[in-house]
């Protein structure tokens, strides 16, 4: 490998790393960094069971002359910044949950590559349901050359699945929520976000070929298909504005997760946590207090038909505009108590009805539980990392 030339590119780096200072050297030299941080600054490992490894490794940008040790940290303080600047909110790792193979490497005369260190998660009893882990390992100090600073650290992201399970909606169970209505504070809102995960069976194949997830029709509703698009295709409404990812036809079979946002200047749709499609709006407000076709519907809308064949879980209702990183990063779960949360449905477990039917519980403590129809509704095991 030839010796690294920095001048002007890796101060820009550096700065954009928040790291203070920065040679501007004209002259090539050598350099050791993090392996897989030259690619990408962080590396994944699925933890479904425990003790889970992953190793990693330590480079020179040309062969060593002599043995090179390198000394290694765990740097929780660099998390937030790192999170900041990404889009991100994972979590430091408890200590107790990994641990380290050595806390030095090294890079032995003739060779470019360090022996593997191996990062072993021991225990994930710590870990909350949902969040997303991650451990900053950097490297401290070396015998000779300098570090590459861009590389010097390399952010390694534990993921543990969500465990859960889901509801079945069909024409004999689907849900309302009527105290929606009874809560005038949500006539106007100026913000909304409806988010759930979704898996159909099949798609409605009778005019008007729609399938309602959920919402109020006209008001905030999501669905899929109308008369005018295809009955595998995502579409969101409020009165005219109705924009629908045609480029991105769902198939049965297979778990999604899809928000509608209404920031009071667009009405988007976002699929898997990315954006697809939307269209501008001119500031109107939603009313979730709306009796419109008979109120919110969760699998159902129009007076309780329009019903959808599926399975549903992990459906929210926010009074905010969620952006990007907050959608793709909450899909498998979120705090009950996160701000601008009104109402959340995991759809992972109900209670029979007062009379008849199920309950499924608000798990924000707002009191806005979801009322289905069926005496038992059919449920499904999830697995989402």
């Amino acid at each position: 490998m030839k010796s690294l030339k920095i001048k002007y590119f890796p101060c820009l780096l550096a700065l954009a790393a928040g790291i203070a200072g920065c040679d501007n050297v004209d002259e090539p030299y050598d350099a050791i960094y993090m392996t897989d941080a030259q690619n990408t600054s962080y590396k994944t490992i699925t933890v479904d069971e425990t003790p889970q490894g992953v190793e990693f490794t330590v480079s020179s940008s040309v062969k060593a002359t002599s043995d090179v040790t390198i000394e290694l940290e765990v740097r929780p303080d660099l998390l937030e910044e790192y999170n900041r600047a990404n889009g991100k909110n994972y979590v430091m790792a408890p200590e107790s949950s990994f641990s380290l193979s050595t806390a030095k490497t090294e890079i032995s005369a003739g060779y470019s590559q360090s022996q593997p260190v191996e990062l072993v998660v021991n225990s994930t009893e710590e870990f909350a349901e949902g969040a997303i882990y991650c451990i900053p390992v950097r490297i401290k100090s070396v015998s000779a050359m300098k570090v590459l600073e861009p590389s010097r650290t390399l952010y390694i992201v534990l993921k543990a699945p969500v465990v859960s399970k889901a509801i079945y909606l069909g024409s004999g169970n689907i849900y309302k929520v009527p105290s929606f209505k009874e809560d005038a504070s949500l006539s106007a809102l100026k913000q909304l976000t409806l988010e759930t995960r979704v898996y159909m069976n099949s798609f409605q194949t009778r005019d008007p070929y729609i399938s309602s997830i959920m919402g109020i029709e006209g008001v905030c509703c999501v669905r899929f298909g109308d008369v005018k698009i295809d009955n595998n295709v995502l579409q969101i409404c409020h009165d005219s504005y109705q924009p629908a990812a045609v480029d991105r036809p769902f198939e049965t079979g297979r778990w999604y997760h899809v928000a509608a946002v209404w920031s009071g200047a667009s009405w988007d749709i976002y699929i898997d946590g990315q954006y697809a499609t939307g269209i501008p709006v001119a500031g109107e407000t939603i009313d979730l207090t709306s009796d419109n076709s008979g109120g919110f519907y969760l699998g159902a809308s129009y007076g309780g038909g329009r019903t959808l064949d599926g399975y549903i879980a992990e459906t929210r209702v926010w009074t905010k505009a969620l952006s990007q990183s907050e959608i793709a990063n909450n899909m498998n779960y979120v705090d009950p108590a996160s701000d601008g949360l009104l109402a959340y449905w995991r759809m992972n477990a109900w209670e029979p009805g007062e009379t008849s039917g199920n309950v499924v519980r608000d798990l924000t403590g707002h009191g806005h539980d979801a009322k289905g129809a069926s005496s038992n509704p059919k449920m499904m095991d999830t697995k989402w990392l």
